[in-house]
């Protein structure tokens, strides 16, 4: 699993989640993210790619409490710009073996 190191989530007027993170090389195929209503959450991007999205702020984890798909932008360093954009969606669970011990 791949910890995102330095993620930004902004909530749209509609309620919507954006979550901010790195580019990839590849493209996601079929990602969703697993979350049990705590400060984690795991990004299945890929098969074989797995990030870690932890410490979510407080405001965010109440509208992921509520949520039926976020939306990725993954951002090009180089370009300094937006590099693809996605929805995912959130796959509520009672307990996220992943992120029990953090």
């Amino acid at each position: 699993m791949e910890h995102e190191n330095d993620y930004q989530v902004i909530i749209t007027h509609e309620g919507t989640l954006v979550f901010l993170i790195k580019s990839r090389v590849h493209e996601p195929d079929k990602p969703f993210i697993l979350y049990d209503g705590g400060d984690h959450a795991t990004f299945y991007r890929r098969e074989n790619e797995t990030i870690l999205l932890d410490y979510l702020n407080e405001k965010v984890v109440s509208y992921l409490q509520n949520s039926e798909y976020v939306v990725v932008f993954e951002l090009d360093d180089d370009l300094e710009d937006v590099f693809r954009d996605y929805e995912v969606y959130v796959k509520h669970i009672k307990k996220n073996v992943f992120t029990d011990s953090l």
